[in-house]
């Protein structure tokens, strides 16, 4: 009866110890993950008539003008760039966003893209502290250098409005070729120098509204 009773009682306790084992592995994955994740969970507030962004970096509030780029890939993409302090036109920018509302992470393959010498096209970020470049995925241009990613780094985009396209126009004698509409978004993220050094961007926010100029005609 006592052999019977101590086998019991051991099968409990071994038991125990495999529930509480699987609870500790369930949960390790779910805490590492939000973590890691670009918190995009916050309320859209640019309003007006003019382009802007906003975002922390550290937290510290950095805000000023926002703009899509011309750039040879502008059938598939938008790439948004943001002034800084003192208006450093080179502060901060997300290349190759595609096309519509999404939500759409750094590397995200847009495939074949003009420039790229027959490579295809990831989005990629980049944004400024203390004057020097962190990054989000790639230090490259395009992307698609494996030497220059960036391990570790991400950034999360979500367009909440896009509409227009991109318009070819005269006006005032010329012709030119840029994109009209509005255009609006969030994004966050985890942004690495290739040394490793690491600043948190968050509650980054851009509307850009472009009009075509008073007495501009579309071209075909």
């Amino acid at each position: 009866m006592k052999d019977l009773l101590f086998k019991w009682i051991w099968l409990a306790a071994v038991a125990g110890v495999l529930v509480s084992c699987a609870d500790s592995s369930d949960m390790d994955p779910d805490d590492q993950q939000e973590k890691t994740s670009d918190n995009l969970d916050f309320a859209f507030t640019l309003t007006g008539e003019e382009s802007s962004y906003s975002m922390e970096i550290d937290g510290v509030e950095v805000k000023n003008t926002a703009e899509i780029l011309n750039t040879l890939n502008v059938n598939k993409s938008i790439s948004v760039n943001f002034w800084g302090p003192s208006n450093d036109f080179n502060f901060a920018g997300i290349n190759w966003i595609p096309l519509g509302i999404g939500t759409y992470k750094s590397g995200h393959d847009l495939g074949p893209g003009n420039g790229t010498f027959g490579n295809n096209l990831f989005m990629m970020a980049f944004v400024k502290k203390n004057n020097i470049k962190h990054f989000a995925y790639s230090a490259h241009e395009y992307g698609f250098l494996e030497s220059e990613k960036i391990p570790g780094s991400s950034c999360t985009v979500k367009i909440i409005k896009f509409e227009g396209k991109q318009t070819s126009y005269s006006f005032m004698n010329g012709t030119f070729n840029q994109f009209i509409g509005t255009v609006e978004g969030q994004f966050a993220g985890t942004f690495k120098t290739k040394e490793g050094q690491e600043i948190k961007v968050t509650k980054g926010q851009f509307r850009i509204i472009r009009k075509l100029p008073p007495g501009a005609v579309i071209v075909g």
